[in-house]
Formats: C-alpha cells, structure tokens, sequence
C-alpha cells in the first residue's frame, strides 16, 4: 500500500538510526528465522507485522496519508518462543495463563521467553523514545 513519502521523511530525519523499509502484514506471528528469511527473500519486506497493513487500508479507504514506525522485538535470526506465541491474542493483548500452560508444557524454552521478554522491553523503549522525539504535537506535515 502506499505510504506518505513526507511522513515516511520526516519520521527518517526525526528518529536516530531509523531505516526505511516495506513492512509485510501477515495474519499470524512469524515465528521461525526460516519463515521469516523467505519471506524476506520472496517480498523484499524489511519487517512483518500484524497491524500496520490494516491501519494503512483505512487511511487509504479514507484517503488519509499514513506511514508506520515500528520497532522489531523478535530479529529475524532469532526463533520466537512457542510460548511467546501462545500469548499472542489477535488483539494485541497479551494472554498470560496460555503463556503460562505453554511454558509448562515447554520448561526449556523460559531462557528464549526471558530474551523476548528483554527484546520487548528495549523495543518499547525504543519506541517511547522515538515519540518523545516526535514532540507533543507529532510534528508530522498533514497534507500529503
């Protein structure tokens, strides 16, 4: 889908370190580093996720310019913890007894759960500090 360029430039300037990239919308967490290689290879997609795509279909349904930042809590060589995805509710929310029966099952997998969780925790920093940057008023231009 396309994005705002001027938003997508502003959000580059704005933000450190910050790389431009297409983001791939997939329905379900990609959880394995092969899954997410070929991906990667078929599409050219620097990142997945779950929610962007459709925030980008109701800023075009609307014609409402859009682009996203998103900060990556699982990299692309890492595998995502079966248990981290048993966690994942569609919504976004996160579901800790199924986490918690999952990790029963799988005891091995608490030190991957523990690294997520780490992973998780500086991605969220990352992106508290990129909003910080953005300023109070998300000093993004509104016209596309």
């Amino acid at each position: 889908m396309p994005i705002s360029q001027q938003w997508s430039e502003k959000l580059l300037q704005t933000i450190p370190d910050s790389v431009s990239g297409m983001l791939l919308g997939v329905p379900v967490p990609i959880a394995h580093p092969d899954e997410k290689r070929a991906l990667y290879l078929k599409t050219g997609a620097i990142a997945v996720d779950m929610e962007s795509h459709i925030v980008a279909a109701v800023g075009l349904a609307h014609d409402v310019p859009v682009a996203a930042i998103r900060v990556i809590t699982d990299p692309a060589r890492r595998a995502l913890p079966v248990s981290a995805v048993a966690a994942m509710r569609p919504n976004g929310t996160t579901n800790i007894p199924a986490m918690l029966r999952s990790v029963l099952k799988r005891p091995r997998e608490l030190p991957a759960l523990f690294q997520t969780a780490l992973d998780a925790r500086a991605a969220r920093a990352t992106l508290v500090r990129g909003r910080h940057l953005l300023g109070p008023a998300f000093t993004l231009p509104l016209t596309t």
